[in-house]
């Protein structure tokens, strides 16, 4: 065989194997530690922001005054048939953030509720009831109405889920989105954050914990996109002919221009 024809050789063989080869990175955490501390980025949960639904629950030990600081169920729980039995059974207050910020509270007033913490705007509704002298002792309990994200890509379940909790990280998001599929790309998961009309992009790696622990973006606020790309694998599933090397066509294709090649250079 001349050397002409066995760099040939050699060349389409390389081809195969690396168009065959599967996709590194798979497993999350590569470089994690047994016992390893690290310190995750200073977040002090979710902040309020205009538009931001509310249900807010005042409770005292009078009924008259609950009647009067819990307001009528009925304009805020359209949609949401499990937030209307339990609003309907609690007396559930709703409340929409306006443009400026604020909300208009019975027996207060306007109160400034974006920038806060939904614990910091129950704290601040009770010290202002109790400093007012309208009602001692108040319980004051703010939950999240609509407020949620997204999660799109290469994961199991893709859709838009409501926070449970003040602090939602991203690995709790892709578990709630059944994870990704073997074609997600662990080394660039992209998250979005709009905040008014600007919006903020974020790249995340799960193969980096120390990284992925000092990310902004690693607890995620209200109406965050996590997008999980394709990996390099799905993206040549993509393109034209991009499983060729894995059929019988192609190595009939390969075989028929090696004889080629062969009949042309020993002729």
């Amino acid at each position: 065989m001349s050397n002409t024809l066995r760099i040939l050789w050699i060349a389409v063989v390389v081809a195969v194997l690396s168009s065959c080869s599967t996709p590194k990175d798979i497993s999350y955490f590569p470089d994690m530690q047994n016992g390893q501390v690290r310190q995750i980025a200073d977040d002090k949960g979710i902040v309020l922001k205009p538009t931001d639904k509310l249900s807010i629950v005042v409770n005292t030990k009078s009924v008259e005054i609950n009647n009067i600081l819990n307001l009528p169920t009925t304009s805020q729980i359209i949609g949401y048939s499990e937030v209307q039995s339990l609003a309907q059974s609690r007396g559930t207050s709703g409340y929409t953030i306006d443009e400026d910020g604020n909300i208009d509270f019975p027996q207060i007033g306007r109160v400034k509720a974006a920038g806060k913490t939904r614990s910091e705007l129950a704290a601040y509704l009770k010290q202002t009831l109790e400093e007012r002298h309208v009602a001692k002792d108040a319980v004051v309990t703010v939950e999240f109405l609509n407020l949620g994200f997204s999660v799109i890509g290469e994961v199991m379940q893709p859709g838009f889920f409501q926070f449970n909790s003040d602090k939602v990280n991203i690995l709790q998001a892709l578990g709630m989105a059944g994870d990704m599929t073997i074609y997600g790309n662990r080394k660039e998961v992209v998250v979005l954050r709009t905040d008014g009309d600007k919006q903020q992009s974020f790249v995340v790696s799960l193969l980096d914990t120390e990284e992925l622990a000092k990310s902004p973006a690693f607890y995620l606020q209200q109406n965050d996109v996590v997008y999980v790309q394709p990996n390099s694998y799905r993206k040549r599933q993509s393109t034209a002919n991009a499983n060729e090397t894995l059929t019988g066509s192609f190595w009939l294709s390969a075989i028929s221009v090696l004889t080629t090649i062969a009949v042309l250079l020993f002729k």
